[in-house]
């Protein structure tokens, strides 16, 4: 049982990583391909632990859970008006609060599988809905990082940016 709640807490700073990693797209900050992959890794791990945690084990709901945050995933990515400095390797997007906001989802997520599983000791329901729900965002942040990085962000003109994500003058 300790075991658990020391996972649990962990899976909590990591969904906060998570969260704070993401906050580049709040304030248009431009960011390398790793800035871009760390969100999505993240979300992967905490989602993969979540999966695994659950006591009801629904494998049909996680594929379906998986494969339909992808495909949105994939397609707001293609919705996203991004700009790419090709010299840097840095790409910016418009302010969006859809990734963060899938990141904030899977931190609470994260809190309620603590609060219900070691706080509360509540029974489970075992339908798996909790770790479903996180294989969805984390398969959305990843399709939208990849959809970002190799599609949107290629077609976009150049852009120099300085570090802070503004044009530079000359």
């Amino acid at each position: 049982m300790k075991s658990l709640l020391y996972l649990h807490i962990l899976l909590i700073v990591l969904a906060l990583v998570c969260l704070w990693s993401i906050r580049h797209e709040l304030v248009e900050r431009p960011v390398s391909g790793r800035g871009w992959a760390v969100p999505p890794l993240i979300a992967i791990i905490v989602a993969a632990e979540l999966l695994v945690v659950s006591p009801g084990k629904r494998i049909e709901l996680w594929v379906i859970a998986i494969v339909v945050g992808l495909a949105i995933g994939l397609g707001m990515g293609v919705i996203l008006k991004a700009v790419k400095d090709y010299e840097r390797r840095v790409v910016k997007i418009q302010y969006t609060w859809d990734g963060f906001g899938a990141a904030l989802l899977l931190f609470l997520a994260t809190i309620g599988r603590l609060v219900t599983s070691d706080l509360m000791n509540r029974p489970s329901g075992k339908f798996g809905v909790l770790g479903a729900a996180a294989a969805f965002l984390a398969a959305y942040l990843t399709g939208r990082a990849i959809t970002v990085w190799f599609y949107t962000a290629p077609q976009t003109i150049h852009l120099d940016m300085t570090k802070d994500g503004h044009r530079k003058a000359g």
